[in-house]
């Protein structure tokens, strides 16, 4: 029997030295669905992800096929407002996800010390997110916490851990039993055996340790049967890359005029060596920042033969908290965007900033989670 593997994270992952870089890399390490934390709303509040666009997307860069948000639901909160509140930070954060043929929801369903909640809440945000947006939702749900409880009828993913040990996460898997292990036991109503199980939330994927590691008993197209997904076509042949971190000590200005970013390399751009399609992304870390001031990103294409670049708008956003707030964190993240490009030319990004106080003196500096990935690829076909 075939076995996929899966790996659920959180911000508490980033606390913990998760970067993108370890992200990207999880694909080649045997990691064939991710999925990341993005929204939790209880009667104390909402809480929004810092860094689930910016790992999803690298997932999705790295070629994973399948990639969810998971979403902690609660009791005493409208079901309705939490699958809304899920699908408009998805929208914000990871625009592409609609259009991703492998995207499902991850409902996260656990009773805490402070909200015993119902299955009933976790059935009915399932149901609101599949009716809103037409893409399936898998139940996280423990057999520990809801042996007999009504779950509906969605696809079930145990939580499960007979051992705690730090390993590479297939050897703990096999550790665990593998395919045969105790997670793979029918539970909840209807009865069902789960098609997921978390086994371990000390896997070590590549240099990440402390990782909730999960099994999927099957194939690519059994996961994308499970989620209503097209099963994968292949792997695009990438040619060639560029993963660029900004040069050291980079600041901004606050003119409102568009600087490109000068990269660790020494250069602002990455000259693609052959015709083809891009896929490009970046995540703009400014440090500096007021509330109300508004970040603006665009590309830069200056092709050969061509007087004027071409510069499109990726992104654009009104800094809606004060970032002093979060250790003077504010994080804008573009969309992946997908251009055919000729040969030698030039890509860039390029940022500027509008003071919401008509302070144009202010210095902004690049934080350390600035990125930008170009993939040079001929799409399979």
């Amino acid at each position: 029997m075939s076995t996929l593997y899966g790996w659920d994270a959180s911000d508490y992952d980033v606390d913990r030295g998760l970067t993108v870089d370890r992200v990207r890399a999880a694909k080649a390490l045997g990691i064939d669905f991710m999925t990341y934390k993005g929204t939790e709303q209880s009667r104390g509040g909402t809480f929004h992800s810092q860094y689930y666009g910016m790992m999803l997307t690298a997932a999705k860069d790295a070629g994973i096929p399948f990639l969810g948000m998971y979403a902690v639901v609660h009791s005493g909160v409208s079901t309705t407002a939490q699958a809304i509140t899920a699908i408009d930070y998805a929208d914000q954060h990871t625009p592409w996800w609609r259009g991703f043929s492998g995207f499902f929801w991850q409902i996260d369903l656990e009773r805490w010390p402070t909200d015993d909640v119902p299955p009933s809440v976790g059935v009915d945000v399932a149901r609101e997110l599949e009716a809103r947006t037409n893409k399936k939702a898998v139940m996280y749900a423990s057999r520990g916490q809801y042996r007999s409880g009504d779950l509906g009828d969605y696809p079930r993913w145990n939580a499960d851990y007979p051992y705690r040990v730090a390993e590479n996460f297939k050897a703990a898997y096999a550790r665990a039993g593998g395919n045969s292990g105790p997670g793979w036991v029918r539970y909840g109503r209807p009865v069902q055996m789960p098609q997921v199980w978390q086994y371990t939330d000390s896997a070590i994927i590549g240099h990440q340790h402390t990782c909730d590691a999960d099994a999927f008993r099957g194939t690519t197209e059994d996961f994308a049967r499970m989620i209503g997904a097209a099963p994968p076509k292949g792997d695009d042949t990438v040619l060639a890359s560029f993963f660029g971190t900004p040069y050291h000590d980079l600041s901004l200005d606050t003119t409102d005029t568009f600087h490109a970013i000068r990269w660790s390399t020494g250069y602002y751009g990455w000259t693609i060596p052959g015709a083809g399609t891009i896929s490009q992304q970046a995540t703009i870390d400014l440090r500096g920042l007021l509330a109300g001031d508004l970040v603006r990103v665009r590309a830069e294409y200056l092709s050969p033969g061509h007087p004027s670049p071409e510069t499109p708008l990726l992104a654009q956003e009104v800094v809606s908290f004060d970032p002093s707030s979060t250790g003077d964190v504010f994080v804008v993240t573009t969309p992946n965007v997908n251009v055919e490009l000729p040969a030698s030319t030039d890509v860039l990004i390029q940022v500027a900033v509008r003071p919401v106080d008509g302070d144009t003196t202010r210095k902004l500096v690049y934080g350390d989670l600035t990125r930008m990935s170009v993939l040079l690829f001929n799409q399979a076909g």
